[in-house]
């Protein structure tokens, strides 16, 4: 599966051959990374749905995305753009074009947990309809600060 979202980027299927570029990502982009192991087991998990975003120009990953899809219930895993992509509109395509997909397999409750700190992502989120509905005291062990849950119902984001 390959999907054209724009004229610079693709949104593919994740494979495992793609997980030295996502480890770099991620590595970058997170106080406490997954390790590779945990994405093999997510790519292998029948529940899940792996995205990356791919640079056309030079076919080098920009970001990526991990979802699983429980019945009508989404959760949104873990998320990340390169620090060098971050600002063009990755982030957003990349979740508009999963979010469409997994509707289209039944998915109805779309949940995610952030950073209280992260007012980008936060900013994000709530752009494509998320609210917050709840908050995880000291969830993130390694800096002790709160998580944000927050909440998209099919039908109530904005229309993308």
């Amino acid at each position: 599966m390959r999907r054209d979202f724009s004229s610079d980027i693709e949104i593919e299927e994740m494979k495992e051959a793609d997980l030295d570029e996502v480890m770099e990502i991620e590595k970058r982009s997170f106080t406490a990374p997954w390790s590779k192991k945990l994405f093999i087991e997510t790519l292998a998990f029948p529940l899940s749905f792996n995205f990356v975003v791919r640079k056309k120009v030079d076919k080098r990953i920009a970001g990526y995305a991990n979802f699983y899809l429980i019945k009508d219930e989404v959760q949104i895993l873990n998320i990340a753009i390169a620090p060098e992509s971050r600002g063009m509109g990755y982030a957003t395509a990349l979740l508009d074009d999963a979010i469409a997909l997994l509707r289209a397999r039944g998915g109805t409750e779309f949940f995610l947990e952030v950073r209280e700190g992260n007012a980008h992502a936060i900013k994000l989120y709530r752009k494509l309809g998320f609210r917050m509905v709840g908050r995880r005291r000291r969830y993130y062990v390694e800096t002790n600060e709160d998580a944000l849950v927050m909440h998209l119902k099919a039908g109530h984001g904005p229309d993308r």
